[in-house]
């Protein structure tokens, strides 16, 4: 299967995060609402065999991936290689800035390419010394976007009023995202991802948001996908019934899904379930079990989590 890198570049604000297991959900109502029921089904079972037609990343700024979940540096390290010894001042100084570093959600592409033949938060932590700048995203805003509460007994406003809030993302103009995709059947990807692009993603679409253009990479190197390493960084929102044999440094998380109600769907919410964030690292990457079921009262909805990872190698990994 090949490797792909996408530019995603919002042509309005998002009112859902573009992360891999809700565009998975958008890629296959995108094929429901396009090609029928059995269309989709026959995808979902490819989906559940050992060789899904795709996998996804989570969507990043362009240039950047997740920030890894490392181990900490050990106090008396950061001591010797940060502070000089007993220097409280620069001590002082350096630790707010590794509280600064540890705050960030992006790693930059070029900074994971240098040090991933041994990849330690004391390496990132010293290229963040020499440039922080360059450690800092295109920037984007959340803002909170008020909507009122309907009387599901009547599909009306509540008398009282009810507001709510849900979070919404506005891009700056010219903002890129990139998503990676591991497909052998990259036209029919693309062919999907094009009606989606038309058509919008994730909540209040049918309001203006979710729309984008894309545009497939023709410089992506591979090579990203390729390196060597016995450790593996997610770049999706990975989950599986089986956590025994999980092994490694991660972040975990209960995740909330909805049903889209395009389909009539009288139940928005599915099951919460238990996944890992992106950047989380594994010596064996979770699984098997990528297409998760009984998610939903109705037995025909399915959460697929299937991830897509990069190789490395840890500095002094047991």
């Amino acid at each position: 299967m090949g490797y792909y890198r996408y530019t995603i570049e919002p042509l309005s604000a998002f009112a859902t995060p573009l992360r891999s297991d809700t565009l998975y959900g958008h890629l296959l109502c995108a094929v429901a609402e396009w090609e029928g029921d059995s269309a989709v089904a026959e995808l979902i079972d490819v989906f559940k065999s050992d060789s899904p037609p795709f996998r996804l990343s989570s969507a990043f700024p362009s240039g950047f991936l997740p920030m890894p979940v490392l181990p900490g540096i050990p106090r008396a390290r950061f001591r010797e290689r940060f502070a000089h010894g007993d220097d409280v001042v620069v001590l002082v100084d350096k630790l707010g800035r590794y509280k600064g570093l540890r705050k960030l959600g992006y790693l930059p592409l070029k900074v994971w390419r240098e040090l991933r033949a041994g990849l330690s938060q004391e390496k990132i932590f010293a290229a963040y010394l020499e440039d922080e700048t360059a450690f800092e995203p295109p920037k984007s805003e959340n803002v909170l976007e008020p909507h009122n509460s309907i009387d599901r007994r009547g599909d009306n406003v509540l008398d009282e009023g009810g507001l709510f809030f849900t979070q919404v993302t506005f891009y700056k103009p010219g903002s890129k995202l990139d998503l990676y995709v591991q497909s052998d059947d990259v036209k029919r990807f693309e062919e999907i991802l094009a009606y989606m692009a038309q058509t919008g993603f994730g909540a209040d679409r049918t309001t203006g948001k979710g729309h984008f253009q894309w545009e497939c990479d023709p410089n992506f190197d591979q090579d990203l996908f390729e390196a060597e390493g016995d450790w593996q960084m997610n770049l999706s929102v990975c989950a599986t019934p089986t956590l025994t044999e999980v092994a490694g440094h991660y972040k975990p998380f209960i995740k909330h899904g909805k049903v889209w109600s395009g389909f009539g769907e009288s139940n928005p919410f599915k099951k919460p379930f238990l996944a890992f964030e992106e950047g989380s690292v594994f010596r064996r990457v979770p699984g098997p079990g990528h297409v998760l079921q009984n998610v939903h009262s109705d037995p025909k909805v399915v959460q697929v989590t299937w991830p897509l990872t990069v190789p490395f190698a840890m500095e002094d990994s047991p």
